[in-house]
C-alpha cells in the first residue's frame, strides 16, 4: 500500500502564466528642421523689388518716348539748317495749307499729353505740357507769324522733354513747372483785369 502510494505520481498542476505587459507604443519619428530662411532675405526683397519696378517703368517710358519722337522729330527737326544749330521740320511747310498743319500739329501735341497723362506725371506738369501745346497750336493759327513762332517755340519737343524727365523719373523736381504755371496765370489775371479798368474808364467816358 504504502510502495503503491509512493510509486504514484501526484499529477502536476498547470504552472499559471503571468501575465506580460503590452508593449510601450514607440514615439513617432521627429520632423527634419525647417530650414531658416535668409536673414537677408527680408530686407533685400522689397528693395529689389523696388527696383524692378523702376527698371519696367523706365523702360516702358522710354519705348513711348520713342512712339512721339519720331513724329516729333518728323515735324520738328527734320533737318538742320546749314552754319547754324537751328533744325527744321515740315510743320511749318505743312503749316502753309489752312488748317492742315494745325490739325496735325494738334493731334501730335494731344498724343504726346496723353502719354504723359497715362504715365501719371505731376499734375503741374501735365498743366505746363498743355498751356505749352495751347500756345502752339493758338499761335499757329495767325498766318506765317504762327510759323514764324513755331520754328523758334516748337511746344511739341519741350513736351516731349518735361516726359522724359517726370516718366523716366516721377521724383523729378517740379519747381520749375510750378514757377511757370504761376508766373503765366498771373500774367492772365492782370491782363484780364486791366481789360476790365480799361473797359470801365471807357464806359465811364462814353457815358458821362
Amino acid at each position: 500500500m504504502h510502495a503503491t502510494d509512493s510509486g504514484r505520481h501526484a499529477p502536476a498542476r498547470p504552472s499559471a502564466t503571468v501575465p506580460t505587459a503590452p508593449p510601450a507604443p514607440t514615439a513617432p519619428p521627429a520632423a527634419p528642421p525647417r530650414a531658416a530662411p535668409p536673414a537677408s532675405s527680408s530686407r533685400v526683397a522689397p528693395y529689389a523689388v523696388a527696383h524692378t519696378d523702376q527698371a519696367r517703368r523706365s523702360q516702358r517710358a522710354l519705348a513711348a518716348e520713342r512712339r512721339i519722337g519720331r513724329a516729333a522729330f518728323l515735324l520738328d527737326d527734320l533737318v538742320r539748317i546749314p552754319g547754324t544749330g537751328m533744325r527744321l521740320g515740315i510743320d511749318p511747310l505743312i503749316g502753309l495749307v489752312p488748317f492742315l498743319g494745325d490739325a496735325v500739329s494738334g493731334l501730335m501735341s494731344a498724343w504726346i499729353v496723353l502719354e504723359a497723362a497715362r504715365f501719371r506725371l505731376p499734375k503741374i506738369v501735365l498743366v505746363r505740357m498743355v498751356m505749352n501745346a495751347l500756345v502752339d497750336f493758338g499761335v499757329g493759327l495767325i498766318p506765317f507769324v504762327g510759323d514764324i513762332v513755331d520754328f523758334g517755340f516748337k511746344g511739341n519737343r519741350r513736351n516731349i522733354e518735361l516726359f522724359h524727365r517726370h516718366a523716366v523719373d516721377p521724383g523729378a523736381d517740379t519747381t520749375g513747372s510750378k514757377a511757370l504755371v504761376v508766373g503765366v496765370v498771373a500774367v492772365i489775371v492782370g491782363v484780364v483785369w486791366l481789360l476790365f479798368v480799361l473797359l470801365g474808364n471807357l464806359l465811364s467816358t462814353v457815358v458821362g
